[in-house]
């Protein structure tokens, strides 16, 4: 595969040098089959990853809003609805209102077996519709690039961090760039990632301050939605030259730090079968716990997660040893990379 395939149409003009970066397929984690809806007490499992609110640019919602294609017209009325309420409106994108960012932070507190169920719904992101993204052909970075289990371990994780910074530092230059070109006050730009909080636009309960989110809007106050759509025109007419111009070297070091990671991420995907060395050991340790031993390597582990990893035998595929894990709430991606380190777990 390659990241034609992953990255959305609308920067395909902008940087085609990074289209033909192939990349191997991610079988544990996908979107139609998501592992986190393996068990129905993973309290992921009515919202799959996407209890996130994404940061959507302003050209992006211009494109949504501009678009005809009729899987686009769910999402289009939720952007709308976002637009009426003024919940998150920004010049910039549209972000997480307050309270969700307070949600969130609640969230970030818990471990993942102390998450309720009812909080992670709670953060179901708004184009999220049974399983669907109702605007995916506009989705931002991290939606294009977040796996929970790469199928090249860390390596492959190291490369989809790279190509995520690629596509917030596009996204960032994009907006401020269109911003600019529409007349807006270069000194009143922020360069940094924005929130609601910053402008002062919603309280605690996400109750809108009409005085502020006019200040805020200035001249373009009631019509936000023309905005959002001049934004996207100026990004759809740009050029590839305009482009590299604006993104300088932060693009050069990005997209060579893609590359690199991608021959990594290539050398080290994970077989299709993996099995233990065959001089591994297994060694009671405190009371709940296992050590696998291999010579002077050792890892200590909780004992659920360590017959988890003796699943790993030559006869079960890695990806299924994976959902194995998933399905009890564990995810080994980090044991597996540990493991293989150490040459505890081999090809089989």
């Amino acid at each position: 595969m390659n990241l034609k395939s992953k990255i959305p149409v609308l920067y395909h003009t902008l940087f085609p040098e990074l289209l033909d970066i192939e990349f191997p397929a991610e079988e544990i984690a996908t979107c139609d089959s998501c592992t986190l809806c393996s068990a129905k007490q993973n309290p992921y499992f009515n919202t799959k990853c996407c209890a996130y609110h994404p940061h959507l640019s302003n050209y992006l919602v211009g494109a949504i809003l501009v678009d005809e294609d009729e899987s686009l017209d769910s999402g289009k009325e939720r952007v709308r609805a976002q637009i009426k309420a003024k919940i998150g409106i920004t010049p910039y994108c549209i972000t997480p209102s307050v309270p969700y960012i307070r949600r969130e932070k609640i969230k970030d507190s818990k471990g993942f077996w102390d998450r309720p169920h009812e909080l992670i719904e709670s953060l179901l992101c708004p184009y999220y519709n049974i399983g669907h993204c109702t605007i995916w052909k506009y989705r931002e970075n991290l939606c294009v690039t977040h796996f929970c289990s790469s199928i090249g371990g860390s390596s492959g994780k190291a490369f989809w961090k790279k190509v995520n910074k690629y596509l917030k530092m596009a996204e960032t230059t994009l907006s401020q760039y269109a911003m600019v070109q529409l007349g807006w006050p270069p000194s009143k730009i922020k360069t940094e990632k924005v929130t609601t909080a910053d402008f002062n636009i919603e309280d605690e309960q996400g109750i809108v301050n009409d005085l502020n989110y006019k200040k805020l809007w200035g001249e373009w106050v009631g019509r936000e939605e023309e905005f959002y759509k001049k934004c996207y025109e100026i990004v759809r007419k740009m050029e590839a030259s305009t482009f590299k111009q604006i993104t300088g070297l932060n693009r050069e070091i990005l997209d060579l730090a893609i590359r690199d990671t991608q021959k990594n991420f290539t050398l080290n995907i994970l077989p299709e079968y993996l099995k233990l060395h065959p001089e591994t050991v297994f060694m009671a340790t405190k009371e709940g716990y296992t050590s696998i031993v291999l010579g002077e390597f050792s890892v200590e582990v909780p004992l659920m997660m360590g017959s988890i990893i003796r699943g790993f035998n030559g006869n079960h595929k890695t990806t299924e040893v994976f959902r194995l894990g998933y399905n009890v709430l564990i995810n080994i991606s980090e044991l597996v990379d540990e493991l293989r380190t150490k040459g505890i777990l081999i090809q089989a």
